[in-house]
């Protein structure tokens, strides 16, 4: 019996911690590939979950030149903040705070409703 109650307990963790994972959606997978990709200076690969507008504006040549500027003028990469994703109609909003030395800096990635990035904005946190 008590050999039961414990599988029972260990059956009911189980599915509570999965009812509260989390599930990343689309758009903030994209976002965790394009920051991953800009901190390794990977700047072709930052771009390559943008969509055709975007793609078409030649971003990984001024990601090449602007973001070791932004490296240089707030310090070395820290830790990220958990990602805020909000549904605006038929896109998605994914909002990332990102520590750099002692700053911190708000990155927004905004996707269309196929999941394509559809814009990317650096500002300082709010």
């Amino acid at each position: 019996m008590k050999k039961q109650l414990a599988a029972i307990a260990c059956l009911g963790i189980g599915l509570a911690a999965a009812a509260g994972a989390h599930a990343e959606s689309v758009c903030e997978t994209a976002s965790t590939h394009l920051l991953d990709a800009l901190d390794k200076g990977d700047y072709a690969g930052a771009t390559s979950d943008f969509n055709d507008i975007m793609k078409a504006r030649q971003l990984p040549e001024k990601f090449g030149q602007l973001w070791p500027e932004m490296l240089q003028r707030f310090g070395e990469r820290g830790p990220r903040d958990a990602a805020i994703v909000t549904p605006a109609g038929d896109r998605t909003l994914v909002l990332t705070t990102l520590h750099y030395g002692p700053n911190l800096i708000d990155a927004k990635v905004t996707c269309d409703a196929q999941g394509k990035v559809a814009g990317f904005f650096i500002q300082p946190h709010h």
